[in-house]
């Protein structure tokens, strides 16, 4: 693609950056690592034993995961604004018809 649309040399950092946020939002692992279980999980606690950690409580872990996909979010919409104010409007409009062809079709980012 970046062949197809004529990046320049000048244009080449601004493409990384923007890829890499791309590649980096995109790649979602299939399942979310399990978490490794501490030796405090595994031996019974006594009630009055306090915990230096609380645990978390439902949804956290996952509230963690969305936050970590906003950031990732933030960072491509950065890039893409920056790459968007380097590229000229043949360009732009290179890129968009690529893109499009890309587009996996209904329902595939909901």
């Amino acid at each position: 693609m970046e062949t197809l649309i004529g990046i320049h040399v000048a244009q080449l950092d601004a493409w990384r950056d923007y890829t890499a946020a791309l590649t980096d939002l995109l790649d979602v692992p299939e399942q979310m690592p399990p978490k490794p279980v501490s030796e405090t999980e595994t031996k019974p606690s006594a009630p009055d034993a306090g915990s230096s950690k609380p645990s978390e409580l439902f949804g956290e872990e996952i509230a963690d995961h969305v936050l970590d996909r906003a950031a990732k979010a933030r960072v491509l919409k950065d890039k893409a604004a920056a790459l968007r104010s380097v590229l000229t409007t043949y360009q732009l409009k290179k890129l968009e018809d690529a893109e499009r062809s890309l587009d996996p079709g209904p329902g595939r980012f909901h």
